[in-house]
C-alpha cells in the first residue's frame, strides 16, 4: 500500500472549515495520526487496533462526537479517505489494464473539445483582475495629496482639514509627522494630522486675544500694550507702598 499509494490529498481550506476545526488541538493532532494510520492500512482500521497504537481515548471520543470520524460497529470510517482510496485504486487498475494492452486506448470518435488544445481561462481571468487592480491603484494615486512610508492622505481628506485649518499649518504638521521616528505606529495620516492640528494650531475664525491667530501682527501689538499696562500697574503699586 505504501508503495502503490504513498500519500493522500489534503486540502487546508477543507480542513479549516469542517467539523475537525471545532475540536481541541490535541484531538486535531490525533486526527492526523488516525488518517495516516488508516491510509497505511488501506482504509481498514478498527477502534481497538488504533487505540493499541495511540492510547488517547478521550480525544478519540471527541473526534467521534464532533463528526470528524465515524464508527460503524467497531470499524473506523473516514469518508474523504475512503473516496480517495476508491478512486485511486480504480485508476490504478485501469492504468494497469491499459498497460497490458499496449498503452491507453484511443477513442473511436473523439469530440471537438478533445481534439483542440485546452484553453486557459484562469490566465485570462488573472489578467482581468490584474488590470482592474492597476486601474484602481491609478485612481487612488491620482486622489492622493501626500504620501510617505506606509501613510497617505487623500485630496478629499486634505480638503476636510483645509475647511478648518490653513494650508501652511496642515503642510507643516504633515512634515512633522513624516520626520517623526515613531510614525510607523500610526494607521491613518488624516486622523493623526487632525489630532496634531487640534493640539498645536487654531482653527480658522478662532480668535486669540481678539485676533484670528498668533500670526496676525496686531496680535503682538496687543500683547505689547497689555505688557505696558501691567508694568505701569506694578510701578503704581510700588509708589503707593513707599
Amino acid at each position: 500500500m505504501a508503495k502503490e499509494l504513498p500519500y493522500f490529498q489534503f486540502e487546508p481550506a477543507e480542513y479549516l472549515t469542517k467539523d475537525i476545526s471545532f475540536c481541541s488541538l490535541s484531538a486535531q493532532g490525533l486526527f492526523i495520526n488516525i488518517c495516516s494510520f488508516y491510509w497505511q492500512r488501506q482504509c481498514n482500521l478498527t477502534k481497538e487496533q488504533f487505540l493499541r497504537r495511540f492510547n488517547n481515548p478521550i480525544e478519540f471520543e471527541e473526534l467521534i462526537n464532533e463528526g470528524a470520524i465515524d464508527l460503524q460497529e467497531n470499524a473506523i470510517i473516514i469518508k474523504f479517505l475512503d473516496i480517495q482510496y476508491k478512486k485511486a485504486t480504480s485508476t490504478s487498475k485501469t492504468n494497469s489494464s491499459n498497460g497490458s494492452k499496449g498503452g491507453r486506448p484511443r477513442k473511436e470518435n473523439p469530440n471537438e473539445s478533445e481534439i483542440k488544445p485546452k484553453q486557459k481561462p484562469i490566465e485570462s481571468e488573472t489578467k482581468g483582475i490584474r488590470e482592474d487592480k492597476i486601474i484602481k491603484d491609478k485612481i487612488k494615486e491620482e486622489n492622493t495629496y501626500r504620501k510617505f512610508n506606509h501613510l497617505s492622505i487623500s485630496i478629499d481628506d486634505f480638503n476636510k482639514l483645509e475647511e478648518k485649518y490653513n494650508k501652511e499649518d496642515i503642510d507643516s504638521v504633515l512634515d512633522s509627522i513624516e520626520n517623526y521616528k515613531q510614525n510607523k505606529n500610526y494607521v491613518s495620516l488624516y486622523l493623526t494630522a487632525n489630532k496634531w492640528l487640534k493640539k498645536d494650531y487654531k482653527q480658522k475664525g478662532e480668535t486669540v486675544g481678539g485676533y484670528e491667530n498668533s500670526k496676525d501682527p496686531q496680535y503682538f501689538k496687543h500683547l505689547d500694550e497689555f505688557a505696558e499696562k501691567a508694568r505701569k500697574q506694578v510701578e503704581m503699586y510700588k509708589h503707593l507702598n513707599k
